[in-house]
């Protein structure tokens, strides 16, 4: 059961090594058990590409005229605070797994979290009987932390925008799918943002812009574990989708904008392992299908600057998992 973790680390674009990890106990504490274990495990790289995957919608609150566009690649990073690089492992949640001293519960890391020994403690398997099959050292995290000094989940996006009627702009997030031996990869997104200003007497008057933003955003990637210990059938199907409302405003001066908005996030992740396992023990089918969901609230400030034809811009958002976000491209109002 080696390297699902570090094809999870591979969809974080991350060039630190994580090491071989084998999830072969963990599965022998059976499905209910395991699926309890990877929730708490996962959850810092689940919450934080859904968090990291709606920054970049916007570098204004101002909307282009009919059939004016903006094309934009855009890169995010999301912090993954220090609470999430470990989890709560509780007894009295578990069947088959136990804490090996006899605690009631422990603090383990999460895939964010330390791959030192001393950090991660010993855990017991048994089986339906209450018969110890093993026992092991809990899952070392990425040690990413102790590599560059933080914990991030990167993400990347190309976007493209387009003026319609009524001072509204509509904005695609559009890659078709990406297939190689190994792995298949596909993003669509929409979003809508409209002037608000122009509908209000006594705002729109004033000199900066003012919209509204709703966006929508589904990644879908599937990935072939390529190991002498895997068969064909064997895949990890990796989906996010993300909604995003904000309300937008921003100030144009001369060659820079300054830009925000405050709104709410939302995301929900699905991790699935696909296939037939076989271990000392048992044989496991299709053993781990995880959903995860999150929301908050959000608020963002960033600057925009234009070089010539190219726009480059920067913002920082507040939220569950903060998020910086940079961007390069080109617009024509």
């Amino acid at each position: 059961m080696k390297k699902i973790i570090i094809i999870l680390c591979f969809v974080l674009c991350s060039a630190v090594s994580f090491g071989q990890i084998d999830l072969g106990s963990i599965f022998d504490g059976g499905s209910v058990d395991t699926q309890t274990f990877m929730t708490g495990y996962l959850k810092p790289f689940t919450a934080g590409f859904g968090n990291g995957i709606n920054g970049g919608w916007y570098t204004t609150a101002k909307t282009h005229k009919f059939l004016g566009i903006d094309v934009a690649v855009i890169a995010n990073a999301a912090f993954v605070p220090s609470s999430d690089e470990t989890f709560t492992f509780r007894n009295a949640d578990y069947t088959n797994i136990k804490l090996y001293d006899g605690s009631s519960s422990g603090e383990l890391p999460t895939i964010f979290g330390s791959q030192a020994l001393e950090d991660r403690p010993l855990l017991t398997f048994s089986d339906e009987n209450g018969d110890v099959i093993t026992s092991a050292s809990t899952l070392p995290g990425s040690g990413l932390k102790e590599a560059i000094g933080f914990n991030v989940v990167p993400s990347a996006m190309v976007q493209l925008g387009v003026g319609l009627f009524k001072n509204t702009d509509l904005k695609i997030r559009f890659i078709p799918k990406q297939t190689a031996d190994d792995y298949e990869f596909s993003t669509f997104g929409i979003g809508v943002m409209h002037d608000l200003k122009q509908w209000i007497p006594f705002v729109k008057r004033l000199p900066f812009d003012f919209s509204a933003l709703v966006a929508w955003n589904d990644v879908k990637s599937k990935f072939i574990v390529d190991s002498e210990n895997f068969q064909s059938n064997q895949v990890l199907e990796f989906n996010t989708q993300t909604f995003l409302y904000q309300l937008l405003a921003s100030k144009k001066l001369s060659i820079l904008t300054l830009y925000g908005g405050i709104g709410a996030t939302t995301y929900n992740t699905d991790i699935d392992i696909l296939g037939t396992y076989t271990t000392s023990e048992n044989v496991y089918i299709n053993p781990v299908s995880l959903s995860s969901k999150g929301s908050s609230m959000r608020a963002n400030l960033g600057l925009s600057i234009k070089l010539f034809f190219i726009n480059l811009s920067a913002d920082y958002a507040i939220q569950e998992y903060d998020v910086f976000t940079v961007s390069a491209g080109f617009s024509i109002r």
